[in-house]
């Protein structure tokens, strides 16, 4: 209610200066000029291909990370000019934060999220709320294995009702977020942390859901665009198999936001500042 006051109010006088903002903004295209987000890119590895009649190949192909799948997502959306229809929510974790960094943000609640509250397993929920109430809209659910493991019952819902979303599935088959946070803060004393993911196209399938699989770049563009353009009037899960990258950046606690972890290094952290 304080937000709808507070943005009614200022509807009912706008501010006369339209340009204000001018000069932060051109100052923070300057600094994300200057400081890019980074991307791992692997090198291609030699894999053996069996095929079906028998016979097998040599193929090159080459690993994923959670930043290239929404950062090809981005692009896609982007070029088809469909970035303005789409509603995106998130699990927490690294898909998270690299959803908030790499996705291009071009309208109001475009993103929907737990935020800093951190509430894994919303994602699926959250996505198919917003696709109910905005039938027109496209709706992706960009989520981590971890997140999407704690409430995936919710496909049945989903199969069920045949409620068109796209169910983005970056599985590391971990918990980055608090793996990283167990390395900083707890002297590396690891719990709970890596995860046995199910074959989530399988899983799919068992509620009578499309689904597309991809663990390489090379076939990653053709399957984002099936992903995104195949299925309108039917929900699609697309599981995306990427490696473990850290989960930054990173505000330890007690810190100011201008003393962030932004680089994978060893460094010293107060660790009674965190809880237990």
């Amino acid at each position: 209610k304080f937000l709808y006051a507070v943005n009614s109010a200022i509807r009912a006088d706008p501010p006369k200066d339209r340009l204000r903002t001018k000069d932060w903004i051109e100052r923070k295209h300057q600094l994300e000029a200057e400081n890019p987000i980074k991307i791992t890119r692997y090198p291609p590895e030699k894999y053996t291909l069996h095929n079906e009649d028998g016979t097998t190949e040599e193929i090159m192909r080459s690993k994923m990370c959670v930043q290239g799948v929404i950062h090809e997502m981005d692009n896609q959306l982007l070029k088809s000019g469909k970035i303005d229809e789409a509603i995106f929510s998130t699990g927490v974790g690294i898909h998270q934060m690299a959803a908030a960094q790499l996705i291009t943000w071009t309208q109001p609640r475009q993103m929907l999220s737990s935020g800093s509250l951190g509430t894994m397993g919303v994602s699926l929920g959250y996505c198919m709320g917003a696709k109910l109430a905005n039938p027109t809209k496209i709706c992706i659910s960009v989520d981590g294995d971890g997140s999407f493991n704690m409430t995936f019952t919710e496909l049945k819902t989903i199969g069920e009702e045949k409620i068109p979303v796209k169910l983005l599935i970056l599985d590391n088959e971990s918990q980055m977020m608090v793996e990283y946070w167990q390395r900083l803060f707890h002297d590396e004393r690891y719990i709970a942390v890596r995860n046995k993911s199910p074959k989530y196209t399988t899983l799919a399938s068992a509620f009578g859901i499309k689904s597309l699989y991809c663990d390489n770049e090379e076939e990653l563009p053709e399957k984002m665009r099936q992903f995104l353009e195949d299925y309108d009037d039917e929900p699609v899960l697309f599981h995306a198999r990427i490696e473990r990258t850290p989960c930054l950046p990173m505000v330890a606690p007690g810190q100011p936001l201008d003393n962030m972890i932004l680089v994978d290094e060893d460094f010293e952290v107060d660790m009674s500042a965190a809880p237990s």
